[in-house]
């Protein structure tokens, strides 16, 4: 089972849900904001690991698209050295791993249950950023497209 919500970092340091968010983010160059996302029990992602959450989840986008051809694909957030993993172990299965300073937070999933989820969850979110940013919409959906290729 996987659970993944987005959420927006308000001025004062709190969190909203993005499909629940009446606000446009204060810099649409920089939006701040988490993934939360639990796999199979295990939290992968939080709020704690706040970053440039348009970016992130442009960067996913980029990873679920390499997954398709590649056996292991990673990337790093957008303004911190933490590193998101995907790696097939076969049998179907994709190992999730994050890591950072001495944290390792790793998960087998179903590669498909995942593929899935993510293309899901990233679409609901940049469909409601670029109702929230519509200056941005262009750079969302290129970010959309490859997500879902």
């Amino acid at each position: 089972m996987i659970e993944i919500t987005s959420y927006l970092r308000t001025k004062s340091g709190s969190f909203v849900d993005v499909a629940e968010a009446s606000f446009p983010p204060a810099d649409p160059s920089y939006v701040e904001g988490a993934i939360d996302m639990t796999i199979n029990g295990v939290r992968i992602l939080d709020q704690e690991l706040w970053d440039y959450v348009d970016e992130l989840w442009a960067y996913i986008g980029d990873m679920v698209l390499k997954l398709a051809d590649e056996d292991e694909v990673s990337t790093y957030f957008p303004d911190q050295p933490i590193r998101l993993l995907f790696k097939r172990l076969g049998g179907g299965l994709v190992l999730v791993s994050l890591t950072y300073d001495d944290v390792k937070r790793t998960v087998p999933v179903e590669e498909r249950e995942l593929v899935d989820a993510l293309q899901r969850s990233g679409t609901e979110f940049f469909t409601r950023m670029k109702e929230l940013l519509p200056e941005n919409a262009l750079g969302y959906d290129d970010a959309l497209t490859r997500l879902t290729r």
